[in-house]
């Protein structure tokens, strides 16, 4: 009698569990689909924004650059400087899990095909992980902040505050 009881309460569970499944997995489809803006600072080492991509225009950007698609809910790409001293892409993925498993593909691409970038090593400035590359003329870095995925490409003599100030903007 009582396994007659909790089967209808078992099943309205389920059936609950299933609906919530499927209201996220629509809001993921969505968000893919439609990828939002990514917060970008009006300056970095003092530094004007004076070019900016947001959203579907910025993940296609990134898309262009990798000449492949990733899982991004949002971007954003900023160049810093009226000679494109800085430049930063800001990359929102569906989950940290998401973005930390595309930062770990991303450092084993570099390291295993011909890429413009030389890796230099790996920073934990405040336990964040940090990677430090040299390419194209730049300092690059690209690291984790939640479910974003931060690059930064900069002039050597700006590099080292730029990468301290784009850590204490993306936490």
């Amino acid at each position: 009698m009582r396994t007659q009881r909790l089967a209808p309460l078992a099943l309205i569970i389920i059936g609950g569990l299933l609906v919530g499944a499927s209201v996220a997995v629509v809001a993921v489809q969505r968000a893919l689909s439609h990828p939002g803006d990514a917060p970008l600072p009006g300056t970095l080492v003092g530094l004007t924004l004076e070019q900016a991509q947001y959203g579907a225009e910025a993940v296609a950007e990134v898309t262009r650059l990798h000449a492949q698609s990733f899982p991004l809910t949002s971007g954003a790409m900023g160049m810093y400087g009226r000679d494109g001293e800085a430049t930063l892409w800001v990359a929102g993925t569906v989950a940290e899990f998401v973005a930390a498993d595309m930062l770990r593909a991303m450092g084993e691409s570099i390291a295993q095909s011909e890429t413009p970038f030389t890796p230099l090593g790996e920073r934990q400035p405040d336990g964040r992980s940090v990677a430090e590359l040299t390419g194209m003329g730049q300092r690059h870095f690209y690291f984790r902040a939640g479910k974003q995925i931060i690059w930064l490409a900069v002039e050597e003599d700006l590099a080292e505050l730029a990468i301290q100030e784009a850590l204490e903007v993306y936490r």
